[in-house]
């Protein structure tokens, strides 16, 4: 499904060079991508989308946002950011749409197609995919965050994936794409998360910490902002994160050899279990838990080495171990799809790796400490 370059290593800004260029965009080109047609067949609840289906719609949102006066006046990494992000936004529309009692909805489309806009946008520069994923994931937010529990908190964490100032112009865009009686309401909202992302100093920029560990214990407790807490953290747990095949006991090998390491693949090999055996597994995830809190008690540094790939088993691993107060440290290591399926096509079956990839959750600033992603 991706159309960048192999390797990912060149600063690859979009998905091909023709798509967007100068403010133009190759529509035809656009058109020939497998995961547009079914975009043309998605219906949408006429209430909030008269103008139709939902490709009907995208070509909307992108040609309000290419007539944004702020769009405009972005640098050119910017633009395309923005043009990608609202090319995929509602990628993911297509399998989320259900019809109940006559009305039509697409509950969790801005989730799903995150992930489905990683796996289209796969090989360009890491740094650029994760932020229009980020868009597409929150290109929802500025319309409904006073909805939130705790709408301060929201702006906050948007404001580390991506800044809030284009999550608000991509809002602005959806809202101009679209034929609705509701579109003055709903741009209201939006300027209501502007005001409340300058209010607290979020809209250009990422909220400033104290230090790392006020903005880890932030992001894993109900502190309010602003926090102020000094570091007392005393060793270091480093967490590799990263799909099966991306070379995570390399990265290892060359930078943290001098520390233990607790390695699930290691314990399978003890165990004798192999890594498709989800009954073995279990056993895997107890033996490691236990060498893991045995380094925490004697506050040595170690790596936890181990796929790690969705935000909720990150956070079992955290809750097991910040009780001990180390010091986290995330290195999530990728490489292309295709170094994936051939450096563990023996002993991992491709329909599994491919699980592996519609999973991923991307380590997130302030999961921990540190947090690092790195691309071979």
């Amino acid at each position: 499904m991706s159309t960048g370059r192999a390797t990912g290593k060149e600063p690859n800004f979009g998905l091909n060079g023709q798509v967007f260029q100068q403010q133009q965009v190759n529509w035809a080109l656009i058109e020939s991508f497998d995961w547009i047609e079914p975009l043309r067949t998605c219906p949408q609840e006429p209430e909030h989308h008269g103008e139709g289906d939902v490709w009907t719609h995208t070509r909307m949102v992108i040609e309000a946002l290419l007539g944004l006066p702020a769009f405009q006046e972005l640098a050119e990494r910017e633009q395309s950011l923005l043009f990608h992000a609202a090319l995929l936004h509602d990628v993911a529309k297509p399998q989320c749409t259900i019809i109940e009692n006559g009305k039509i909805s697409s509950p969790r489309h801005a989730k799903i197609g995150e992930k489905v806009a990683r796996e289209i946008l796969w090989d360009c520069e890491i740094g650029f995919r994760e932020e229009a994923c980020a868009l597409v994931r929150q290109h929802g937010l500025p319309l409904w965050i006073m909805d939130k529990p705790d709408p301060i908190r929201a702006a906050i964490l948007a404001s580390w994936r991506v800044r809030n100032e284009l999550t608000y112009l991509l809002a602005k865009a959806d809202v101009l794409g679209r034929i609705s009686t509701t579109c003055d309401e709903l741009m209201y909202r939006a300027d209501l998360f502007q005001e409340l992302c300058l209010d607290n100093h979020c809209f250009e920029k990422e909220a400033t910490w104290f230090n790392a560990h006020s903005r880890y214990r932030y992001f894993w407790s109900e502190e309010t902002y602003p926090v102020e807490i000094f570091d007392d953290t005393a060793f270091e747990v480093i967490i590799l994160s990263g799909i099966a095949g991306s070379g995570k006991d390399t990265f290892y090998a060359k930078n943290y050899a001098h520390l233990p390491v607790v390695s699930l693949d290691e314990i399978r090999r003890e165990l004798k279990i192999r890594p498709d055996d989800r009954d073995g597994q279990g056993k895997v995830a107890q033996v490691a838990y236990e060498r893991a809190k045995e380094f925490c008690r004697r506050k040595k540094s170690f790596v936890w080495n181990s796929t790690n790939l969705t935000s909720e088993l990150r956070a079992r691993l955290h809750n097991a171990l910040r009780v001990y107060n180390p010091r986290f440290k995330i290195v999530y290591l990728e490489t292309s799809q295709e170094n994936i399926f051939s450096r563990r096509k023996e002993d991992i079956k491709s329909s599994v790796l491919t699980r592996m990839i519609g999973q991923l959750d991307m380590p997130l600033v302030g999961e921990g400490h540190e947090v690092r992603w790195v691309r071979s």
